[in-house]
């Protein structure tokens, strides 16, 4: 009896243990799911990224080390697959419209709307909660909203400078200094540039750009950020900031936009502008190879293009035109780049997982855009310097648009000092921020309209605004039929979410 009392207690305290034991494991459970997925059962995934731009040749061996390196935390075999950018935006299309299988995309904020339209792209708010915590730490809110439609997230966004981008175009510093003009800094001293160009270099196109828009910029003009959206090639819709109303216009009605096309009917008929101007997609590659004279870019084109440039013309130097520098400056759209999640994505949780991780920390965040320390970079500082015997301008460089994210970005001890210079001047600036600046413009309730306008502005708005279309009668017949399209509905329905946007705001 005293056996099977005591054999009774044995077992008690056993069931107790064991109880205890599996109350604890449980605890230990939820807490390894609470953080989402539980690291140890993730199985080996192949991510697929796609950017725009040049591969470097150290791309897949970086990427080979960053998948073993995160073997234990992500477990992915991770892929960076390069579009040069005039190809970019169609073959993205084509690849969501084939059912292609990928997972992350570099997309831009002209896309938005119609990545959305389309289905290229899935709402990301219960994803980013679940496992992406330091992307909520990272990223402000205000450029999260400049992602959100209708309440949902679209894309996860780059964290850089966007204040008046628009307000400048890269030239040949060394061909300006070969003839002796000053610096371009306005509307006059960019004319006088090209002229000279167009004179003197017969065999060279003065600049590669759709439009002159950069005079909208100028402070004898307008000196702020022009505002248009509404289509991804060319926006129809225009707000004019400075007047505080917030008023929706047809773009092409109004006095801006006659400004800046009889601009365009000058420069096209003088030759400044490249015959092809529309079906180009070779600009990156006409100018680095020294056939143009200048090409609209802005703070962050400036190393790669001279790079690039170097190795083609030695002598050719790079620098970065600002207009109206002492002017107001107004941020606008303050996400132009983010990282999509394509809606052919098999695990859109592993994606996110990616996307968070580079945002962890300085470390892993180099990891990516640096390379591999000590092969492509070295640490001198808090700048980068790249290694004995790799000639500067074969230095890693990857895409860092989809992702990119400035509390993080070094500066490289082979940066030109017109970059560093920019770079410093950006930092420097205290811009204003304008309500719109977090407004997505969705054509949800226009659908029709807007297919019809934006076919009409591929068609006509485009060689009309580039100064190919100069007649009147053109110019009048366009705008009837954009009447017929839809266009004031359009207007009208953005006007609605304008006002509820401010309203909120």
């Amino acid at each position: 009896m005293k056996l099977k009392i005591i054999a009774c207690k044995f077992l008690i305290i056993i069931l107790i243990i064991v109880s205890f034991s599996s109350l604890m494991s449980c605890g230990e459970s939820d807490k390894v799911q609470s953080q989402g997925v539980k690291q140890q059962e993730l199985e080996r995934y192949s991510l697929s990224v796609y950017v725009a731009g040049e591969k470097p040749p150290q791309q897949d061996e970086v990427c080979k080390v960053i998948s073993e390196k995160t073997r234990d935390t992500l477990n992915i075999d991770l892929t960076i697959n390069y579009i040069p950018w005039g190809d970019y935006i169609d073959q993205m299309r084509l690849k969501s419209i084939s059912g292609e299988e990928y997972d992350i995309c570099l997309n831009f904020a002209s896309q938005l709307a119609s990545s959305i339209a389309r289905k290229q792209c899935i709402p990301l708010n219960g994803l980013i909660d679940q496992y992406g915590e330091d992307l909520k730490k990272q990223i402000p809110p205000d450029l999260w909203d400049s992602v959100t439609v209708n309440g949902q997230i679209y894309g996860v966004p780059s964290v850089y400078a966007r204040a008046g981008m628009g307000r400048s175009i890269l030239i040949r510093k060394d061909l300006r200094e070969k003839y002796n003009l000053p610096k371009v800094e306005n509307q006059s001293t960019l004319e006088n540039y090209l002229e000279t160009i167009s004179k003197n270099e017969k065999a060279m196109i003065p600049i590669l750009a759709d439009s002159l828009g950069i005079i909208a910029n100028d402070k004898d003009f307008l000196g702020h950020e022009v505002y248009i959206f509404g289509n991804d090639a060319l926006g129809y819709m225009y707000i004019d900031i400075d007047s505080g109303k917030y008023k929706v216009e047809n773009y092409f009605k109004t006095s801006v936009f006659k400004r800046i096309w009889k601009e365009n009917i000058k420069a096209y008929e003088k030759g400044w502008f490249e015959k092809d101007i529309l079906s180009d997609t070779s600009r990156d590659y006409k100018f680095i190879t020294g056939q143009a004279a200048a090409m609209a870019g802005d703070l962050y084109n400036i190393v790669e293009r001279q790079n690039q440039l170097s190795k083609n013309v030695p002598e050719g130097r790079i620098e970065l035109a600002i207009f109206n520098k002492e002017g107001k400056w107004i941020n606008l759209t303050p996400v132009n780049n983010y990282a999509m999640l394509s809606s052919n994505g098999k695990h859109p949780e592993r994606a996110i997982m990616f996307l968070n991780w580079l945002r962890q920390s300085q470390e892993n965040y180099d990891m990516l855009m640096l390379g591999i320390e000590g092969k492509t970079y070295n640490l001198v500082g808090e700048e980068v310097q790249v290694p004995d015997g790799i000639n500067p301008v074969d230095r890693y460089n990857p895409t860092p648009w989809f992702t990119m994210h400035f509390p993080y970005l070094r500066t490289w001890t082979s940066d030109p000092e017109e970059y560093k210079n920019a770079l410093d001047f950006w930092k420097g600036l205290k811009p204003e921020t304008s309500p719109l600046a977090s407004f997505a413009f969705s054509c949800d309730n226009v659908k029709a309209e807007s297919l019809a306008v934006q076919r009409l502005v591929e068609e006509t708005g485009r060689p009309l605004n580039t100064g190919i279309i100069s007649s009147e009668a053109e110019y009048q017949k366009f705008l009837e039929e954009l009447d017929k399209a839809g266009i004031e509905k359009i207007i009208e329905d953005t006007q609605k979410q304008i006002d509820k946007h401010l309203r909120k705001k």
